[in-house]
């Protein structure tokens, strides 16, 4: 905007002071200017809009939508396998081994070594002592039931832990990291998935955050306001595998987004009509003398 006053001023120059210019190419450089100066005032007073929020969203907290559906091993899950009890028998070489590609590692629960197994394309894990388990379509708790079916003849009343560590939720709109989080840990809250994305970039965010959930076909969705997160009540509602958040732009960033495109292919052109006025400007003035 300062390279545009500097410019009508110097036209102003030209034609009152040294009397370069005609009348009529100084009207059309004056009018050329002037449209760069709407566009760029514009564009200001958009990205100042987008600091305002507008009226609150009314929350029903009791509308969030329930993650009903009891989660089902499919192939590709990682699975932690931990032995609560002899573990000495699963493992008897003791420190670090590697069975099938899945090294043991240390756990979350309790701090005893865990089994990292991947669901191959036959829907099967390799578990050391025991060998290829059938899991695909079966709960946590089912698959834990027929570990410790298995591994019945080696450890008296066996126990085991699992967790699966490659459930995913997408994040997407305006915040600071974009893309898909993977859920390392059994549950995970809305506060916890905003904070892992980079937080909310308030500069070009509307005042909603949506979260949407798609369960036997069926997409719910609910709206919340971005100023409800400070709410325990909404920050600490639950992110389940599938989830998407979504955080939508306002419509004054994307008009700013939109005129700062048109401004860019603007000012090119505007700057080449000034230039040719001043060429024919100076043309007129040698021929007339």
């Amino acid at each position: 905007m300062t390279s545009a006053v500097i410019l009508v001023w110097r036209a102003i120059y030209l034609i009152l002071f040294r009397g370069y210019i005609s009348l009529s190419i100084f009207t059309m450089r004056l009018t050329l200017l002037f449209i760069l100066l709407c566009f760029q005032v514009v564009a200001q007073k958009s990205a100042a809009d987008t600091l305002k929020t507008g009226g609150i969203i009314s929350t029903n907290y009791f509308g969030i939508p329930k993650d009903t559906s009891v989660y089902r091993i499919k192939m590709g899950d990682k699975l932690r396998i931990q032995s609560l009890n002899a573990l000495e028998i699963i493992y008897p070489q003791g420190g670090n081994i590697s069975v099938g590609n899945s090294p043991m590692t240390g756990g979350q629960a309790s701090g005893a070594p865990a089994y990292l197994a991947t669901v191959d394309l036959k829907g099967q894990i390799i578990l050391p002592q025991v060998g290829r388990i059938s899991v695909t379509g079966l709960t946590k708790a089912e698959v834990a039931a027929e570990i410790e079916k298995q591994y019945q003849p080696l450890i008296n009343n066996p126990v085991f832990d699992i967790e699966i560590i490659n459930r995913r939720i997408q994040v997407l709109g305006a915040v600071a990291k974009q893309g898909v989080i993977t859920m390392e840990m059994e549950k995970i809250t809305l506060g916890e998935v905003i904070a892992m994305s980079g937080g909310i970039d308030f500069t070009i965010a509307d005042n909603t955050i949506k979260l949407i959930r798609t369960r036997s076909g069926m997409q719910q969705e609910i709206s919340y306001d971005v100023r409800n997160l400070s709410d325990p009540a909404v920050a600490n509602i639950p992110i389940f595998d599938g989830d998407y958040v979504f955080v939508p732009p306002s419509k004054s960033s994307l008009r700013v987004i939109k005129n700062q495109k048109f401004s860019s292919i603007l000012q090119p052109i505007a700057l080449t009509l000034n230039a040719i006025a001043i060429l024919l400007g100076l043309y007129i003035t040698i021929s007339r003398n």
